[in-house]
């Protein structure tokens, strides 16, 4: 069955989590992906939460890495270069998540490259940018959040929070596969290849745009609560509360029936504190304090039955096994069982988008390091004696 991308040839230089991603959902969409890792050790995150139930394998590695052949090379020397160089002739974009400027040192960079190929298309993902007083930094997830503003809108009042999962990391990959489909289309209308770049601090301030216009244009800093957990620019009761036997989501505010609200959770009267959405934001403190009584009385399940039947839109705070039991989750069949060589049979997310025409297929498990430095080589003219050479010369 055909692939949205099918045909579309992709060659990484990628590492950790910002670039894997991309490369993986690309790769998810049909594209052949050859990634290249540093021989000896690969990427980072194969050493990250190693396990004995996955032969050792670091599941951070296997959840982002399918779809994709993997070679090793070591880009310092002569041969690995003259073998990227191939590559990029025969490629139709080059991603890499290096730090800036890596590249364009080692003479493969965007300048380099298109003398090679003039339609490439080059995507660098970087911390901060191309340029720029930060442009030398160590760019990562969390210290994006924290340059960006975003912990210190998270958590509560004089206790900024970081975001629990590498939410920078993830939305910055989205941007980056965004920046190569439109730049392929550009290519495909006739347009010559370009470069791409996405940053995290960029993609930070993107994800909050929200957040920010409001503080940008009223000069007023959305207030966080002192131990409420819910969003500093919605009033009560949307947040979080604790239950009697686990937690309630209430995306409940000021546009729906606050007097029905009152009534269900046994205080009639309440209605009365929440005339309108100013009211109901200036006093959500207040108004959690009375609330959340209320709500730890009685359990989850008997929330859910009483604000679901009157339209109102709560949902239990699953946890991670409670997502594994989800009915819901289990129609959708998100969680796909992958087969790998080392780590045997293991479940991961799989790109969570539905083609009527082009579903979305694991064509491979997540290669061992240089599981395809044969295959890749071969396939570029390389003898079997040239390629035990490159090996036992540490090129590969």
């Amino acid at each position: 069955m055909s692939a949205p991308l099918k045909n579309v040839k992709i060659l990484g230089f990628t590492h950790f989590a910002q670039g894997p991603f991309a490369l993986q959902l690309l790769g998810d969409l049909g594209a052949e992906v050859i990634n290249i890792e540093r021989p000896g050790t690969g990427d980072f995150n194969r050493h990250v939460a190693p396990d004995e139930k996955l032969g050792g394998e670091g599941p951070f590695f296997l959840a982002m890495n399918r779809n994709k052949q993997g070679i090793t090379l070591d880009l310092k020397r002569p041969e690995a270069k003259e073998i990227v160089k191939k590559l990029i002739r025969e490629s139709d974009v080059v991603v890499s998540n290096y730090r800036a400027g890596v590249l364009d040192k080692l003479g493969l960079g965007y300048e380099d490259g298109k003398k090679l190929n003039p339609r490439i298309i080059y995507c660098e993902a970087m911390g901060y940018g191309s340029s720029g007083p930060y442009v030398k930094l160590p760019g990562q997830d969390l210290l994006a959040q924290a340059m960006s503003g975003y912990c210190n809108i998270c958590g509560t009042e004089g206790q900024p929070a970081t975001g629990g999962i590498y939410v920078v990391d993830m939305y910055s990959s989205l941007m980056l596969v965004v920046g190569i489909l439109a730049a392929l289309n550009h290519v495909k209308d006739g347009g010559n290849g370009q470069k791409v770049e996405v940053n995290l601090l960029n993609s930070a301030l993107h994800m909050q745009s929200q957040e920010l216009c409001y503080y940008i244009n009223t000069g007023i800093m959305p207030k966080k609560s002192r131990d409420y957990t819910g969003h500093p620019l919605q009033e009560a009761p949307y947040g979080i509360y604790k239950t009697k036997n686990g937690f309630l989501a209430m995306a409940i505010n000021a546009g729906q029936d606050m007097k029905r609200f009152s009534e269900i959770i046994g205080l009639p009267a309440l209605y009365e504190m929440m005339p309108n959405k100013a009211v109901m934001l200036r006093d959500k403190e207040k108004l959690h304090a009375l609330i959340a009584p209320q709500i730890e009385k009685q359990d989850t399940e008997y929330w859910l039955e009483r604000f679901q039947a009157d339209g109102f839109w709560v949902a239990k705070v699953n946890t991670y096994e409670d997502v594994l039991h989800d009915p819901q989750v289990a129609h959708n069949q998100i969680i796909r069982t992958i087969h790998h060589p080392v780590a045997g049979d293991f479940k991961a997310v799989i790109a969570p988008i539905d083609f009527s025409e082009t579903p979305v297929e694991i064509r491979c498990a997540p290669p061992t390091l240089g599981q395809d430095n044969r295959k890749v080589l071969s396939h570029l003219g390389y003898s079997d004696a040239e390629i035990d050479a490159l090996e036992a010369s540490g090129v590969l």
